[in-house]
C-alpha cells in the first residue's frame, strides 16, 4: 500500500478547491450579491457595510490621525532599506557568495511546512493583516477618503485582509493624503517589529537569537557560562542540566566565560562537581564527562551569559521562538511592502508622491513605471538567485 506523501496532499487540496468552483459556478451571482467573489483558487468575503461603520469609526479620531501624519517618513525609510538591501544582496551573490541571503516567500504548506512554523506563521496573520488594514481605513477616513467595504481573502494557501477605498475620492484626495493613506499600513507592520523588539529585549536568552549589534548595547556581560542547548543522551542531560542553566565553576574553577570552559582540562570518565544556576536558585551537578566527537565533553551547547538591562519575567522558549519569527516576518512585511511596484503599497505612495514632485502625467508615469520595473527585477532576481542557491526551503 502507498501513502500519500506531500506532494499528493498539496495536488488534492487544490483539486478540492476547484471542484468546489465548479459544483457552485451556478450559484457566483447570488454569492456575489452577498460580497462572496469565489473563483478557482481564491475566495473574498468583502462586507460593504464595513466601509460605513469604519468611516463613522474613525472620521474623528484626531489624535491618531496626527500620529499616523508620521508614516510617510517611517515608509519612505522603508522604502529605501528594501531597494538597498536587494540591491547589495545580488551584488553579493556576484562579489561574495557568502554573504548572499535567501529571499524567497513563505508561503504555507508550500515552503513552511512543519507543523509548529505553521502555526507561527498562521497566528502571526492577523496581527499583521488586520493592524495593517485598519491603519489604512484609520488614514483614508480622517482625510475624508470614503470607504466602500472591507473584508479578507484567500488566494490559494494565502490569508489576507483588505479595505476597499472610494476610488474616486481617493484619486481625488490631495497628493499628500494619499501618501500617509499609503504609508499608513506598512509603518503599522513596523511597529509591531518595534514592540516585538522591544519585548523581546527584556528577555534573558533573546541574545542569543538576535544580531549582536542590536543586543549588545540592552545586555550586560556577568560571569557564567549559559547552556544553550543539551545533546540528547549526553551526560549534562543524564544530570539534569537543561537548556537555560547558568553553569558558574566546575570543580571549584570559576567559569567567566566560554573560553574559560573550553579550557578546562577535562577527562573521560572524570567526575565533574558543577555549581550553577538553574530557575533562579542555586545547584550542584554531579557530571561524569564522556568521549564526544573524540573529546571528553559533556554534552552542552554553551554561550557566554549575559543579563538584560530591563528585564521581565521569562516567557518561555515557545514565547521567544514565536517572537523572533513575528519580528522577521513583521518587518519583512513593512519593508517590501513599500517596494514601489504594484500590487504593494510602494506603488501608491511613489505615485502620490510623483504627482507632487513631477508635472506632466506622460514623465510621471515613465518614472513610475521605471521604479515598477526596477523593484520588479530586484525582487525577481534576488528569488530566483536564492532558488538556485538554496533550492526550495522546507522550513
Amino acid at each position: 500500500m502507498t501513502t500519500c506523501g506531500y506532494g499528493c496532499y498539496v495536488i488534492l487540496f487544490l483539486i478540492s478547491w476547484i471542484v468546489l468552483y465548479i459544483s457552485l459556478r451556478g450559484k457566483l451571482k447570488a454569492l456575489e450579491s452577498r460580497g462572496i467573489v469565489l473563483g478557482p483558487l481564491y475566495l473574498i468575503l468583502n462586507v460593504r457595510s464595513a466601509g460605513a461603520a469604519l468611516e463613522r469609526s474613525f472620521r474623528g479620531s484626531r489624535r491618531a490621525s496626527r500620529l499616523i501624519s508620521i508614516s510617510p517618513a517611517v515608509a519612505a525609510a522603508l522604502m529605501i532599506y528594501a531597494l538597498y538591501f536587494l540591491s547589495s544582496n545580488l551584488w553579493s551573490y556576484f562579489a561574495a557568495p557568502r554573504a548572499f541571503s535567501a529571499v524567497i516567500p513563505l508561503v504555507p504548506f508550500v515552503t513552511v511546512r512543519s507543523p509548529f512554523l505553521l502555526a507561527i506563521f498562521l497566528a502571526a496573520i492577523p496581527i499583521l493583516i488586520i493592524p495593517h488594514e485598519l491603519s489604512h481605513a484609520l488614514a483614508a477616513a480622517s482625510r475624508g477618503i470614503g470607504i466602500k467595504g472591507g473584508g479578507f481573502l484567500l488566494v490559494t494557501f494565502l490569508m489576507g485582509a483588505f479595505v476597499e477605498l472610494d476610488e474616486g475620492s481617493f484619486r481625488n484626495a490631495k497628493w499628500r493624503h494619499r501618501m500617509v493613506t499609503a504609508a499608513a499600513g506598512p509603518t503599522a507592520n513596523a511597529v509591531i517589529a518595534g514592540v516585538v523588539l522591544a519585548l523581546l529585549l527584556t528577555q534573558p536568552y533573546s541574545y542569543l537569537y538576535l544580531p549582536s549589534y542590536v543586543a549588545a548595547p540592552f545586555y550586560r556581560p556577568e560571569a557564567g557560562v549559559l547552556v544553550a542547548g543539551v545533546v540528547p543522551g549526553s551526560p549534562a542531560q543524564a544530570a539534569g542540566i537543561s537548556t537555560g542553566t547558568v553553569l558558574l565553576s566546575v570543580n571549584g574553577t570559576p567559569l567567566d566565560d566560554v573560553g574559560a570552559l573550553g579550557g578546562l582540562n577535562v577527562s573521560a570518565g572524570e567526575l565533574l562537581v558543577i555549581d550553577a544556576m538553574s530557575g533562579g536558585h542555586p545547584h550542584t551537578y554531579y557530571v561524569r564527562a564522556a568521549e564526544i566527537s573524540g573529546r571528553a565533553m559533556i554534552g552542552v551547547y554553551a554561550a557566554d551569559y549575559m543579563r538584560p538591562d530591563v528585564q521581565l519575567p521569562y516567557l518561555g522558549a515557545s514565547a521567544d521562538y514565536f517572537m523572533v519569527w513575528l519580528l522577521m516576518i513583521s518587518f519583512a512585511v513593512a519593508a517590501f511592502n513599500m517596494l514601489p511596484m504594484a500590487p504593494f503599497d510602494g506603488a501608491v505612495f511613489m505615485d502620490a508622491a510623483l504627482s507632487a514632485a513631477v508635472r506632466g502625467d506622460a514623465s510621471r508615469r515613465a518614472i513610475l513605471y521605471s521604479l515598477y520595473a526596477l523593484s520588479a527585477l530586484l525582487l525577481a532576481g534576488n528569488i530566483a538567485l536564492s532558488l538556485m542557491k538554496f533550492g526550495v526551503p522546507s522550513l
